[in-house]
């Protein structure tokens, strides 16, 4: 899975935004904040990549139980699937 072409994340006044560009700024309704952890699996998921790598990359950088990553991950994976923003 990967981030559609058309988002990217900016930073503005201290917050994690994804941004609708070009087409995609005409069909987008709405923002994404996100916090440290939906940042860095955003980067990620720049290119293509599988859950398992992303509950990994949760696991290398914050204390917590795979179960928990995984959770996590799937919450945010379905929070963009259900805004379009992954092919």
């Amino acid at each position: 899975m990967k981030i559609k072409e058309g988002f990217i994340l900016k930073n503005v006044s201290g917050k994690n935004i994804v941004v609708p560009v070009g087409e995609e700024a005409v069909n987008f309704n709405g923002l994404i904040t996100l916090n440290s952890s939906g940042k860095m699996l955003f980067e990620a998921m720049h290119r293509d990549v599988e859950m398992i790598q992303l509950v990994q990359l949760m696991l290398v950088h914050y204390d917590i139980d795979e179960e928990t990553a995984k959770n996590d991950v799937n919450a945010f994976v379905n929070k963009l699937k259900s805004k379009g923003i992954i092919e």
